[in-house]
């Protein structure tokens, strides 16, 4: 799978649906394999959904904040959502 415009870094807009897109993509799969578990070309394509999903993320929340309040880190406030969410026009 690969990013639109490889070419050109991705602004927020951009790199907020590029994460979503391979959200969709690695959920998919994994309903998929419920159903069919000993396919190993989706668990592969699910693999590499999964990981171009976690690197999209990482790199979204290292430049513009948590996407989500559960980080898997003790809070030191509560303030990872003061800023207008992506899907309340923080684009």
């Amino acid at each position: 799978m690969n990013r639109p415009n490889q070419m050109q870094p991705m602004n927020k807009q951009d790199l907020y649906e590029w994460v979503l897109s391979l959200g969709l993509c690695a959920y998919d799969m994994l309903l998929y394999l419920d159903t069919h578990p000993d396919d190993k070309d989706a668990l592969n394509y699910f693999n590499e959904c999964n990981e171009l999903y976690q690197k999209a993320k990482a790199s979204y929340e290292e430049r513009y904040g948590n996407l989500r309040a559960f980080t898997g880190e003790p809070l030191e406030s509560w303030d990872w959502n003061a800023a207008p969410m992506p899907w309340e026009g923080g684009m």
